[in-house]
């Protein structure tokens, strides 16, 4: 029995939010509907988008369940309206420049839930690509802590999947008022209802990391203020500013190719050995292709038989 029909009983709803980034979403786009799962929805929010996103939306047409394309208040608005047509038991969103690990991911993270009723977040590990899709660094294993969760945002948004009933017992939202860690937001929130995570050591999810991201651009003007409301809120007290700025700088850019190029560099001779092994890689092609090559041939057929 494949990993899909074992897993086949829970419906997936993945929502991507999407404005302009025609450079990446079509390697979001196939990373989800390449999943090797049956049950899967798939639903994507365009903010009318006025480069290439257009027509690759049309391109893909057939592959998306729901397509939202009107004007949006930006992506939290966006994730919400995606998230209430969702109707799966198992929610995840995936940004317009990230991407699923393989095909595989959503099958893996159905298995985690199905073997773990009591479990209402499941998460696994990111690797970082450039805009190339090229590997960049690879953050360490680490397994769930509440108390460090409280401190820092350290689960890889992509990689995420929860529970259709935390997210109704924590309001059914996202919430609009952060515009950068509405994600770490949405973790605490989980965590105040009693939500249970599960850590896994197994890669879901490739961040895409470059210069004119906003989470690169907007860290020190949005970023910080918006993850100090949330200690505010949920700490019942601010981290002194050198303290979060610190801890922010080792779990996030200790080995990151733009903040810290040396550290990146040794992060990437750590990690080679796991990446090098891939055929795909050793192809030369980009990491964001490796785990779907086989779709995309599959896709490109069928595309030019519509």
């Amino acid at each position: 029995m494949s990993v899909m029909e074992a897993t086949s009983r829970s419906r997936v709803s993945v929502v991507t939010p999407s404005y302009n980034q025609g450079r990446f979403i079509e390697r979001t786009i196939l990373s989800v509907i390449c999943q090797d799962y049956l049950d899967l929805e798939y639903i994507l929010v365009d903010a009318v988008s006025s480069d290439q996103t257009k027509d690759i939306l049309e391109k893909y047409r057939s592959h998306i369940d729901v397509l939202i394309i009107e004007p949006d208040r930006g992506q939290t608005d966006a994730l919400n309206k995606g998230f209430n047509r969702c109707t799966g038991e198992i929610m995840a969103y995936l940004n317009s420049d990230d991407c699923y690990a393989d095909k595989d991911t959503i099958a893996t993270a159905v298995r985690y839930f199905d073997e773990n009723p009591d479990i209402d977040v499941v998460y696994g590990r990111r690797n970082s690509i450039n805009a190339n899709g090229r590997f960049t660094y690879c953050p360490p294993y680490q397994p769930f802590c509440e108390k460090n969760l409280y401190l820092s945002d350290y689960i890889a948004q992509e990689c995420v999947f929860w529970r259709r009933g935390i997210f109704e017992k924590s309001g059914a939202y996202v919430d609009e008022s952060f515009h950068f860690a509405m994600d770490y937001e949405l973790w605490l929130r989980f965590l105040k209802h009693g939500a249970k995570f599960l850590s896994v050591d197994e890669f879901f999810g490739l961040f895409r990391s470059y210069q004119e991201q906003k989470s690169i651009d907007l860290w020190e003007t949005v970023g910080l203020p918006e993850i100090a409301r949330l200690h505010e809120a949920y700490l019942g007290r601010l981290l002194p500013e050198k303290e979060m700025v610190d801890y922010y700088q080792e779990y996030f850019f200790g080995a990151h190719p733009i903040h810290n190029p040396e550290a990146s560099r040794f992060s990437q001779n750590i990690w080679g050995s796991f990446i090098m092994y891939k055929k795909e890689v050793l192809n030369k092609q980009p990491m964001d292709t490796w785990g779907f090559a086989e779709y995309d041939r599959k896709f490109k057929v069928a595309l030019t038989q519509v």
